[in-house]
């Protein structure tokens, strides 16, 4: 296991690595894309914008100018022109501590089966429901539920306090578990690493052995990036290790992981 958890330090540590050079390299023109209420897009130069409007210089269309009544959405590109990661609040199961804007939220269907919804009641507090099919049409659907209240503390650096609920209705109503965790996230949405501590909890006793979670994602092209997400039990006992890619479109993403023991997983992320 000491072996594992050397794998994961490094990734971690090459993954805020990537994220010192990007941060130092030299500022570049902020490109955006504005989507219209009428369902046209446009792709600029952000030359200036307030709470009333936007002006954006676009190469085949010149200056514009629009006003923020007109516009469903703005999409802001990073220094390298690429979409922004659509889902930076999660990784595959676990969870940074950026935390959504008041509205947005996403869709995650994991091997087709498992389906969550996650929603940003305010920019800081978040919550997530899902249910399972095959127990559902069994009678004795397992559900899930996450409450998460995150705060920026720095430009790079966000803090987080998440508490995870499961439980099965129906004839096996008497089950139930979950975890509290403390969350820390450094870096911005494209690159950041996460560390995590907290307990589990199983028809309301809490476990004395602590979780340590660890998590990451790195953005290695337009199109892909690098996640990790990691358990280990702070008794030494046991490690859940694993990583894999992430599939970037402008309002979806594919993660393909591969975990400890030689099991692989997919999900289906659509942001809402």
């Amino acid at each position: 296991m000491k072996q594992l958890v050397m794998i994961v330090c490094l990734s971690l540590a090459s993954i805020a690595y990537s994220h010192a050079q990007e941060t130092g390299n030299v500022a570049n023109p902020q490109l955006v894309i504005v989507y219209l209420e009428d369902k046209s897009e446009i792709t600029g130069e952000l030359i200036s914008e307030n709470d009333t409007e936007i002006v954006i210089n676009s190469i085949s269309l010149g200056l514009l100018t629009f006003q923020k009544s007109e516009i469903k959405r703005i999409i802001y590109l990073d220094a390298k022109g690429r979409m922004p990661n659509p889902n930076p609040t999660r990784y595959f199961i676990g969870q940074s501590a950026h935390t959504h804007e008041k509205g947005e939220g996403y869709y995650q269907n994991i091997y087709g089966l498992f389906n969550l919804v996650s929603y940003g009641v305010t920019d800081r507090f978040s919550v997530i429901g899902g249910v399972e099919l095959v127990s559902l049409f069994s009678g004795n659907p397992f559900l899930f539920a996450n409450a998460k209240y995150g705060i920026p503390i720095a430009p790079k650096l966000n803090v987080a306090a998440s508490v995870t609920y499961i439980t099965v209705a129906g004839s096996l109503a008497d089950f139930s578990a979950g975890t509290i965790n403390g969350l820390v996230t450094y870096g911005n949405k494209e690159h950041h690493v996460t560390v995590g501590s907290g307990y589990a909890f199983a028809n309301g006793e809490i476990d004395n052995s602590g979780i340590l979670t660890l998590g990451g994602i790195t953005r290695l092209s337009k199109r892909f990036a690098f996640i990790t997400e990691n358990y280990i039990l702070t008794s030494g006992e046991d490690a859940f290790i694993s990583g894999g890619l992430r599939y970037i479109a402008k309002k979806l993403t594919i993660d393909l992981m591969y975990f400890e023991g030689g099991f692989p997983a997919i999900d289906i992320v659509l942001k809402l």
